[in-house]
């Protein structure tokens, strides 16, 4: 008897063509959030004022001011966006005019310091070969540049100390040191302060005298023999009296190297924040008037328009 043959089934996946997956989902997906952010701002644009339009536009105007300058923003403009703006050469005309010749005249003003810096150098070094007293003097004198200008430090020492103990009396030698600086300092345009430091040794003289008028009065003796050896009267727009509340050695505060005269050529924004914080040049105060202006209009409801046909559209924001 011959066997049945059963029939061979063979099944093949079915491929639909023209099938790309979910990929336009995504691509949909990033339309939408594009056309609401562009909404947003729109939206936002359309309830801006003038003032911060004219911001936004000098923004996108030359975005990378910020790296170009080396700021967090145009120094010349008062906007609360970072960067942007014109070259500070054309900002709001002679603003911007002011700023680059800031920017020059702090240049010129570091090089002269430094030039001042080398110069008493060479003078001092001249001056201790030919008095070997002065020589003595030489780890005493300290000249740097800082933030705000050139600092000469005159440090006392155990073996030779600027001054008496307790005494505002200075020696021979202090008064050579300064004596040798006053036609250098009286060559400068910058103005001087000029700072007295004591050790934090307890010390009260008669009447309660202590280092607070010891530093004072040092400091001061040291103005009158500048001034005395041609250094102009106006030139010295500070003398003060820090007593021990500064150590140059703050690991020791009785060391010798924190009696010391501190003389600082001060630059020209030094000067101006002396000058200020002092009601010379106040600034002005913020308009109450347009601050309080300004806040009504951010509490006022927000009116959103069609930007097509300009008509009113609803908004939950009124709600």
């Amino acid at each position: 008897m011959s066997e049945t043959r059963r029939p061979i089934v063979i099944k093949r996946p079915k491929i639909v063509k023209g099938h790309h997956g979910g990929g336009w989902k995504i691509a949909y997906a990033d339309f939408m959030t594009a056309m609401m952010a562009f909404f947003l701002v729109m939206w936002v644009i359309s309830n801006a004022s003038d003032e911060d339009l004219r911001e936004i536009s000098d923004y996108f105007g030359a975005p990378l001011e910020i790296s170009l300058l080396g700021g967090d923003r145009n120094s010349a403009s008062s906007s609360a966006i970072p960067g942007g703006g014109f070259m500070a050469e054309e900002v709001q005309g002679e603003k911007g005019a002011d700023v680059s010749r800031m920017q020059r005249q702090a240049l010129a003003e570091e090089a002269r310091f430094a030039d001042i810096r080398d110069e008493i150098d060479s003078i001092m070094s001249q001056q201790m070969r030919e008095d070997p007293s002065l020589a003595e003097l030489r780890e005493q004198l300290q000249i740097e540049l800082t933030a705000e200008g050139l600092r000469i430090q005159i440090t006392d020492s155990d073996q030779h100390p600027m001054f008496a103990l307790g005494s505002k009396q200075p020696s021979a030698q202090l008064s050579q040191l300064l004596s040798l600086l006053a036609p250098i300092l009286a060559r400068l345009p910058n103005h001087l302060s000029i700072t007295g430091h004591t050790d934090n040794r307890p010390f009260v003289g008669e009447g309660g005298y202590g280092n607070w008028e010891l530093s004072t009065d040092r400091a001061n003796v040291a103005r009158r023999v500048l001034v005395a050896h041609g250094l102009a009267v106006d030139r010295i727009v500070r003398v003060v009296g820090m007593g021990s509340r500064i150590s140059l050695d703050s690991q020791d505060p009785q060391a010798a190297v924190n009696r010391r005269i501190s003389l600082m050529v001060l630059s020209h924004t030094a000067y101006r924040e002396i000058t200020d914080s002092n009601g010379v040049n106040p600034r002005p105060a913020e308009n109450i008037d347009s601050l309080r202006a300004r806040l009504e209009q951010l509490a006022s409801p927000v009116r959103v328009t069609n930007p097509v046909t300009d008509s009113p559209v609803a908004s939950t924001l009124d709600s």
